[in-house]
């Protein structure tokens, strides 16, 4: 699975760097069109997270998952075929309602495979993406550098043929047999699961973090205009290599519930301290703003990390292990919505509204920490809460104390 993510997060890396210049200067389109369509694309995609997750649980996740690399393949390859904004749309609702399925077959994957390490299992596919679409960025940058259609096109083509091979080589994970549903388990107990819907709607929002430094940030920059342009990709290295670095191993002691509660809390504080760093970076002179916005990424990055442990287990563990795919897409569908979002809240939040909407949106990372332990308490379906119990009773008298303590 290692093997297989790096590879297809090369690609990956390549078509995210040079997928808005493709389609402005290559194909064409307005860059409010690329934008709209993507939203709108984006938006129709989450809605196949759940019932493809739910296909994943009950047909087995690699079956699935393979299957969709391989679509994603060839969708891919109709990137380089649009030549209006009705084509692109279309390819681009596809393009996103096959990624959003293959997250949730590929979580029931992780979910199955990551045994009791779920959390670190998935911590270390994390960092080896990272990595991955740093060199596949280094790539894009060459197609930025040499800006014809022939290097656009061969770039994506690239990216076509690393879902093709990482899907062939994720045929050599064994394959697991769906998990039995439990007697008189709801056909759809993730929808039904208030507490997981709280949990995974906080989880959301403050997802919309990814968006700070890759949107919020060079943007802030840009407006103030005394910190040089080449901080922005300061920023992103500096963020690519914490987490290819330190994300396994801050994970690792974030094993069960309440630790996956306490690192949320956490996180939302660490990130309203670097909204905090942001937001002050107005105010000092051009060089104390340079050390200031490379301090502010590395606590922001930290955060990302510690907030990262957090999900990882809450994602996982306050799910039902029979459908583990439908509430993966479940989680990826609330926290796609979040960041759907986030680009306009930014926008107006960190820029029209700067500095005083960079502390608001620390307050809002904080307050979104500070009430997970409240969404975890919410009483779950009668079937989950019992399985629950039975687990912990398994475990011994310490693992009932903490579910109780949840």
């Amino acid at each position: 699975m290692a093997v297989a993510t790096f590879v297809n997060t090369i690609g990956n890396g390549m078509y995210m760097t040079v997928m808005v210049m493709y389609f402005t200067r290559s194909v064409g389109l307005p860059a409010s069109q690329v934008g709209l369509g993507f939203t709108i694309a984006g938006l129709i995609g989450l809605a196949a997270g759940v019932p493809v997750g739910h296909l994943a649980d009950r047909r087995g996740p690699r079956e699935v998952s393979v299957v969709l690399g391989l679509l994603a393949g060839v969708v891919m390859v109709g990137f380089t075929m649009v030549h209006s904004f009705w084509q692109f749309l279309g390819v681009a609702i596809v393009e996103n309602l096959v990624a959003s399925s293959n997250r949730a077959a590929r979580g029931a994957m992780i979910a199955r495979f990551g045994g009791e390490d779920k959390a670190v299992f998935r911590a270390y596919l994390r960092s080896v993406t990272n990595v991955g679409i740093a060199l596949g960025g280094v790539a894009g940058g060459l197609g930025l550098v040499f800006d014809t259609r022939a290097w656009y096109v061969g770039l994506i083509g690239f990216n076509a043929l690393s879902f093709v091979v990482s899907s062939l080589i994720a045929l050599r994970v064994p394959r697991m047999d769906p998990l039995p549903v439990p007697p008189g388990a709801n056909r759809w107990i993730a929808m039904g699961d208030r507490r997981f819907l709280a949990s995974a709607g906080l989880i959301g929002l403050m997802s919309m973090q990814f968006e700070v430094l890759l949107f919020a940030a060079p943007l802030w920059i840009a407006k103030l205009g005394h910190a040089p342009r080449w901080t922005v990709g300061a920023v992103l290295v500096i963020n690519t290599v914490l987490v290819a670095t330190l994300q396994v191993r801050m994970s690792r002691g974030v094993d069960t519930v309440a630790k996956g509660v306490k690192a949320t809390v956490r996180s939302g504080w660490i990130f309203a301290g670097a909204a905090v760093l942001f937001g002050s970076i107005g105010w000092v002179p051009a060089w104390a703003a340079v050390v200031l916005l490379l301090v502010a990424a590395a606590v922001h990055s930290l955060g990302e990390i510690v907030q990262q442990a957090g999900v990882f287990e809450l994602g996982y563990e306050l799910a039902a292990e029979h459908a583990q795919g439908q509430y993966q897409g479940l989680l990826s569908m609330m926290t796609g919505a979040a960041m759907s979002l986030a680009p306009g809240v930014f926008a107006l939040a960190c820029v029209d509204w700067a500095p005083a909407g960079w502390f608001v949106i620390g307050a809002v990372f904080a307050a979104a920490g500070c009430a997970m332990p409240l969404a975890v308490r919410i009483r779950p379906p009668a079937l989950l809460a019992a399985t629950e119990a039975a687990v912990a009773m398994e475990a011994g008298p310490v693992a009932v104390a903490e579910v109780q303590a949840v």
